[in-house]
């Protein structure tokens, strides 16, 4: 039986973030997400620079859409204060991320065992009787994962993504 101590389980509520986002779209295999989402992070992050804004909380990758053909994704950067550009710059664009409440599951170590981790939250989504099949994670989107520490900078063992989905039932 899996537990939500088992998947350090919580329910929070998220604040709106201001965020400059890119829209993206990937195959389901790790080479072609790994591809998809380092490329909008870096035109995110290009666009951050180029236009001098602050960095303000965790990069964060907002899942919108899945079926067998791929996933449809936002990658977003939270940045400070009000919008300071007014141009967006196809097809990067600033724009606010929602706020709600969420459960929030913790995964700990290398992206490519985040598998395992989404393995474990549906069956504790089964067990607690918030999901009966696969299909019903439908419900749970648009769900994002935040980056907890740079990958650039950690050891794959360290790594720690927060996986959100919206507090529904």
């Amino acid at each position: 039986m899996i537990t939500a101590t088992d998947l350090a389980f919580a329910e929070v509520q998220v604040a709106p973030a201001l965020a400059v986002q890119r829209n993206g779209h990937s195959a389901m295999d790790p080479a072609s997400i790994k591809a998809a989402i380092t490329e909008a992070f870096e035109a995110a992050m290009k666009f951050v620079k180029d236009n001098h804004l602050i960095m303000n909380g965790q990069p964060r990758v907002v899942y919108t859409a899945y079926d067998a053909g791929g996933m449809s994704f936002t990658a977003a950067i939270p940045v400070s204060g009000q919008a300071a550009v007014t141009v967006d710059e196809p097809p990067v664009f600033v724009a606010t991320l929602p706020g709600g409440k969420a459960y929030r599951f913790i995964h700990h170590g290398p992206y490519e065992e985040l598998g395992k981790t989404y393995n474990e939250i549906t069956a504790f989504l089964k067990e607690k009787g918030w999901i009966e099949t696969e299909a019903d994670w439908a419900k749970y989107m648009p769900m994002w994962e935040e980056y907890m520490n740079d990958p650039e900078t950690t050891p794959p063992a360290d790594l720690m993504t927060h996986i959100y989905l919206p507090a529904v039932q």
